[in-house]
């Protein structure tokens, strides 16, 4: 697919510094490490910004590599090693992207 704006969300600012977040229910990490992806939010995203990414095939810390005003890349901090989501109850209760919702001490709810 493609990148969706509405999609990444600013978490915090600081002295020139983003931490970003990015959640995708429809494109994989490969989509969105390849060129280009981020590209559309050129104006927003500066070089040594940090992206967290939850993608259809798991989740990686971003670092934006590069944005020539026209281009944007970004690189995966931790290499190709996965961090997968963690295994939920079958009856946990999901939110419209399919995130459980968590209780006061982050644990899934859980239905009935």
């Amino acid at each position: 697919m493609a990148f969706v704006p509405n999609n990444l969300a600013v978490l915090s600012y600081a002295a020139g510094f983003t931490l970003w977040t990015y959640a995708t229910v429809e494109d994989g990490v490969a989509a969105i490490l390849a060129d280009g992806y981020f590209d559309e939010a050129r104006t927003y995203v500066r070089p040594d910004d940090v992206i967290l990414l939850n993608a259809t095939d798991g989740a990686r810390v971003l670092r934006v590599s590069s944005n020539d005003g026209a281009t944007v890349a970004v690189a995966s901090v931790v290499g190709d090693v996965p961090i997968e989501p963690p295994d939920l109850p079958g009856d946990a209760i999901l939110d419209e992207a399919g995130n459980p919702i968590l209780d006061e001490a982050g644990a899934p709810i859980l239905q009935g």
